[in-house]
Parts: C-alpha cells; structure tokens; sequence
C-alpha cells in the first residue's frame, strides 16, 4: 500500500441545523459573515477504505472520487467567497424600483393605484369599459407601497395615484387618461401591442 492509496477521511458535519449541541466541534474556526452562509452536510460515507491489498483498481476509483468531492468542496467555497455579497445583489434586485420597471415594461397597461382612491376607481372603471385587463398594484395593501409611491415621484415627477402606463408610456393620472380616451391616444397605444 503506497502513500497515494491511503484512505481519505472527510470530516462528517451535521445536517441539523442544531449546530449548538456540539460547542467543542467548532471551536477555533472562524464563522462568516451571516449574509455569506455556506451549509454543509454529508450524506454519504466519508471514510473510504479498501477491501483487500490486491484490489487495487477498486482502491484507484475510490480515491478519485474522494478527490473529486474534495474539488467540488474548494470549489463551493471559492464561489462562496468570490460571491459573497451575492445576497446583496438578490435584494437589489427586489428593490422597489426594480419591481416598478418589471410591472411597466412587463404589462400591456399598469396602474399603480390604492384601493380606496376614487380616481384609482375611475381610471380601472375606464379600463373595463374598454374590455382591457389592467395589472392593478394597489400601494395601500402593499407593505412597501410609500417605497413605491417615491420611485414614481423620481419616475414621472407625481407621487400621487393612480399612475397610468400603457406599452411602458407614462400615460398620466386619470384625468391624463379621459383625455388621452377623448384624443384616441389611448386607443392607438392600445393598438400597437
């Protein structure tokens, strides 16, 4: 038996995530920040061993897989720690300017409006009246939804509802929208889809 064939022990860490019942196991190592969270756990046997001296074939592949799970472990870390901040990069993503970009370019007609508003109401009562279905984001249910009432500010220069688009074009409030109705305007952007 060579040194290249010994078997590989891997340290074998709980699945749980009860990680306080062993204090001793993690002392001295180092914890990440909680943002970077890297969860490892073994299903299957860490401890390789070999049948008899005379296989040694079986011993060869054997050894090779270990080294393979060894390489797929250095290369969990390194993306770990290439990517740490990729949370950070998720929750940008989901910021309330992202999601308002997503429902205006992603929906034939948007409203952003507040279920209690009387001109929200008018403005999706015109709507139905045209057999269009709006994609209506009522701000007062959503719990993000004065984040949102900024980002139209920064947008179109209104923070008040509702706010129209149609094909992605700020149509305006809901007097915009009668008069746009009144002009065509509405029925020609409407068309273009």
């Amino acid at each position: 038996m060579n040194a290249s064939s010994k078997s590989l022990q891997l340290p074998h860490f709980p699945s749980s995530t009860r990680l306080a019942t062993r204090p001793n196991f993690y002392r001295g190592v180092k914890f990440l920040p909680r943002r970077v969270f890297l969860k490892l756990s073994c299903s299957y046997e860490c401890e390789l061993k070999r049948e008899s001296e005379n296989d040694a074939v079986e011993g060869a592949m054997m050894s090779a897989a270990g080294l393979q799970r060894r390489s797929a472990l250095i290369a969990a870390v390194a993306c770990m720690l290439v990517l740490g901040n990729a949370p950070e990069r998720a929750l940008a993503s989901n910021s309330p300017s992202a999601f308002v970009e997503n429902v205006i370019y992603s929906n034939k007609i948007a409203i952003f409006s507040k279920s209690y508003c009387p001109y929200s109401l008018r403005a999706k009562r015109i709507f139905s009246e045209l057999e269009e279905q709006p994609h209506v984001v009522e701000l007062d249910l959503r719990d993000d939804g004065y984040k949102i009432q900024d980002v139209l500010l920064e947008m179109v220069g209104r923070r008040t509802v509702p706010q129209v688009f149609v094909n992605g074009k700020h149509i305006g409030g809901s007097d915009d929208l009668q008069a746009a109705v009144k002009s065509g305007e509405l029925q020609n952007l409407l068309n273009k889809a």
